[in-house]
């Protein structure tokens, strides 16, 4: 259930970025102009949404290395238990 769920988050976390560059005015936010053609949306806000979804973006990516982490230390203790001798059986006494 965890490698599901790091996976589903590793994707979620990858369309989430790309989405949002695609969709991102790149170019009006660093080029400082204040207007320019068809932009009906003040730059200050169109920068505020911005900020917030790579806040979004920085949260599911923390999400998804913890969920990598713990998936990780699963694996690492199924294969200590796998490896590590069995307990011996105490003698019964005479």
């Amino acid at each position: 259930m965890n490698l599901l769920m790091a996976l589903l988050r590793s994707a979620y976390l990858a369309f989430l970025v790309g989405y949002t560059l695609a969709v991102s005015p790149l170019q009006m936010l660093w080029s400082g102009a204040e207007a320019h053609q068809g932009a009906t949306v003040p730059v200050p806000i169109v920068e505020k949404v911005f900020i917030a979804a790579w806040l979004a973006i920085g949260w599911i990516a923390v999400e998804a290395v913890v969920a990598w982490v713990r998936v990780w230390l699963e694996a690492r203790a199924r294969r200590r238990a796998a490896t590590s001798p069995a307990p011996a059986t105490p003698l019964p006494p005479p």
